[in-house]
């Protein structure tokens, strides 16, 4: 659990600020992952672009490009661009300059364009023919800019150099006029970072004063809360965490340095206490991730820092090609915490644990959200008290290893036409390793992403809508234990769902149970029928209540199914018995889902 106060800052103080010059650095030795960037980005460069080409992965928003296109990305080509200076070989200045001079004439340098200062995402689609430009390309371009300039300029051109200085002029304008929240953790700590090191490498004082004090409010902002706001995020921490990495490469001015050093402890007590050796996975839940598993480069970042061998899942093995990582050089994770990655000796048995942490501090417990996690050497659930259900949140997720899986994955999830839904949220209580949900809609959310594809009045339109619970492995197969109870199985343990009536927009919900390919699965069928409106904009009438156990295969689950009971015409309650251990037990008002 992690473990802030308001000493941290004076702690963090005097903690090494390790200063080191500039500008002019000498190539530093290749290291395997930089090594391993290179040999990527030399095989996929366009000499007639003067960028990166690669297959287009279209995660649903943002681009109109189809996935599998060919396209130059901007972001990537930057970071090879440093990567090219860092190695310093024969000609690599020369074609660094080339990619530079490619990517800086596609940022908006229109003062009065609301994407002024960012990039698009690819050659082939302008910001203005994006579906929705990312802003957030201000700040991820802007940050292999600031470390070319930083440590790399005296190999560049002297005009490029004064494009590349306005270039990040315009960047860190745009990215101090939007000046996102410290709850965007992993924008905050890039943006604030590389204002500082700008404000350095162009004499700004007040930029560098933003950038510190940015950085600053971050960690001021996660010691209330209690941990990152975007919480146990695998994809997001490690950028947070390289982000303060880049900050103390670049950045001298001491107090930023003592802020960057404090949210880098911080970024690796969520990872240490989180990750789970027995499956080599990040234990849930995740605020945002895209993979249920982790993947080939968040596993490399993790073993380069720790030291500790991290196995890649079999699945996983796909291609992962390096994003540019790999041009800060890591430092290392703190000694006290590099244990928690080790596996278990043959000769250890390490009792369950659980955690609780606090990631969003609300008004009240009830607001507030707070992630729970059960630990076994084996199999590890966990859960946040409220979330939604949109195709990044993993808010109720687990892991368990068998003989012929190294890691196989539990999740819930609610599908509109086959899809992830934003819409819909699920408030859960856990513990150990038991759970109880209940689901409710969510007004003013979109479908597959929360806010970019908001329908008109809050009307969706659907053939079917199903919750659905699914285990993904080898040799995995869901059992019907009887009485309202369906096992998903693989190898020495199941996790047990106890299923009851439940209603959906006035219908009655049905309950099924098969498998498909390598996923086994229970699902409430909510609708299934010809194309309907359904109106999202006020709580839509559910009654939808699921306990769930992660058991060992011969240990008896709960005899009963959860109960709902409606004392009041605005309020549910829900509680599932546990023999000896007492009910887990929610209470959830109109008011419930209108906020998460």
């Amino acid at each position: 659990m992690i473990r802030l106060g308001p000493l941290i800052l004076l702690l963090c103080a005097f903690a090494p600020l390790e200063c080191r010059p500039v500008d002019p650095a000498p190539p530093r030795p290749l290291d395997s992952g930089l090594h391993a960037l290179l040999a990527h980005c030399d095989e996929q460069y366009d000499p007639q672009r003067h960028m990166l080409r690669e297959r287009f992965r279209n995660p649903g928003y943002h681009s109109r490009v189809p996935s599998g296109t060919t396209v130059h990305p901007t972001r990537e080509s930057l970071a090879y661009a440093a990567a090219l200076l860092q190695r310093g070989t024969a000609g690599d200045a020369e074609r660094a300059a080339r990619i530079i001079r490619a990517v800086l004439p596609l940022q908006d340098a229109d003062r009065d364009s609301p994407t002024y200062g960012a990039w698009p995402w690819l050659l082939e689609e302008p910001l203005a023919e994006m579906a929705d430009p990312d802003l957030n390309w201000a700040d991820f371009c802007a940050a292999p800019l600031a470390q070319m300039l930083a440590r790399h300029s005296a190999a560049l051109p002297d005009d490029l150099r004064e494009d590349m200085r306005a270039a990040l002029r315009r960047a860190v304008a745009a990215i101090r006029a939007r000046d996102v929240g410290p709850g965007y953790t992993n924008i905050a700590v890039l943006g604030g970072g590389v204002c500082a090191a700008a404000g350095e490498l162009l004499g700004d004082d007040g930029l560098l004063g933003y950038g510190r004090e940015r950085l600053r409010k971050v960690v001021a902002h996660t010691a209330r809360h209690g941990s990152f706001n975007e919480y146990n995020s695998p994809p997001y921490t490690t950028v947070a965490l390289l982000e303060c990495e880049r900050t103390l490469f670049l950045v001298r001015d001491p107090a930023t340095r003592v802020a960057a050093n404090s949210l880098r402890r911080t970024a690796w007590e969520i990872i240490a206490g989180s990750f789970h050796p027995g499956t080599q996975q990040w234990a849930g839940p995740h605020s945002r991730n895209s993979r249920d598993r982790l993947r080939g480069r968040t596993v490399e970042f993790l073993a380069r820092r720790t030291g500790v061998p991290i196995e890649l899942h079999p699945a996983m093995a796909e291609d992962d090609p390096p994003r540019g990582d790999e041009i800060v050089p890591p430092l290392p994770c703190p000694a006290d915490l590099v244990a928690n990655f080790r596996r278990a000796g043959s000769d250890e048995s390490l009792p369950p644990r659980a955690t609780r942490q606090v990631y969003v501090r609300g008004k009240s417990e009830e607001t507030s959200t707070i992630g729970t996690a059960w630990f076994a050497e084996d199999a590890c659930l966990g859960s946040a008290n409220r979330s939604t259900l949109w195709t990044q949140r993993r808010p109720l997720l687990g892991y368990w290893r068998t003989a012929r899986d190294p890691a196989v994955v539990f999740r819930a999830r609610f599908l509109h036409d086959g899809r992830d839904f934003a819409s819909m949220g699920i408030r859960t209580i856990q513990r150990g390793p038991r759970a109880l949900s209940v689901f409710g809609s969510v007004p003013e959310r979109g479908d597959w992403h929360p806010s970019l594809d908001r329908p008109a009045e809050g009307v969706f339109e659907a053939r079917s809508f199903r919750l659905r619970y699914e285990l993904s492995g080898a040799d995995v197969r869901a059992e019907d234990l009887g009485d309202g109870r369906v096992a998903l199985v693989a190898g020495a343990r199941r996790v047990v769902i106890h299923t009851g009536p439940g209603r959906f927009a006035g219908e009655e919900i049905e309950w099924t149970h098969g498998r498909d390919r390598e996923t086994a699965f229970v699902e409430a069928v909510c609708y299934q029928g010809p194309t309907r409106e359904f109106d999202f904009s006020r709580p839509l009438e559910i009654q939808l209540v699921v306990g769930i156990e992660l058991l060992n295969e011969d240990d008896p689950p709960a005899p009963g199914p959860p109960r709902i009971a409606r004392p009041a015409a605005d309020r549910m309650d829900a509680d599932w018995a546990i023999p000896g251990e007492g009910p887990l037990s929610l209470s959830i008002t109109d008011t419930s889902f209108l906020h998460l």
